[in-house]
């Protein structure tokens, strides 16, 4: 069973990497300069959404899961590899756009 204070903490700790500079700093920000306010706004409730996933999987365990099946890590991080790579192809490609692309 999860303790109140044990996710609170973790809460918290999420909250100071959202809030500290770094690298998804520097992508709202190009984002919302490039693309304006909405653009940044929908990218901050995605990186957020981010931060969330990570914190409800700390909070369930997911590590240990991991460190006891390594197959499903490797499967995890092939698929997030991949998903890279389709992304970095759409950008790439023939008449492909790149995801920082001013839109219309």
């Amino acid at each position: 069973m999860l303790q109140t204070t044990a996710v609170l903490g973790v809460a918290a700790a999420a909250l100071g990497m959202v809030l500290t500079p770094g690298p998804n700093m520097m992508y709202l920000v190009s984002r919302t300069v490039a693309q304006g306010r909405r653009a940044g706004m929908i990218s901050l409730m995605g990186v957020a959404a981010g931060f969330g996933v990570y914190l409800m999987a700390a909070a369930a365990g997911i590590t240990a899961v991991f460190a006891v099946v390594p197959g499903l890590y490797l499967a995890v991080k092939l698929a997030g590899a991949a998903y890279l790579l389709w992304l970095a192809w759409q950008a790439i490609r023939p008449g492909g756009v790149s995801v920082f692309a001013p839109a219309d």
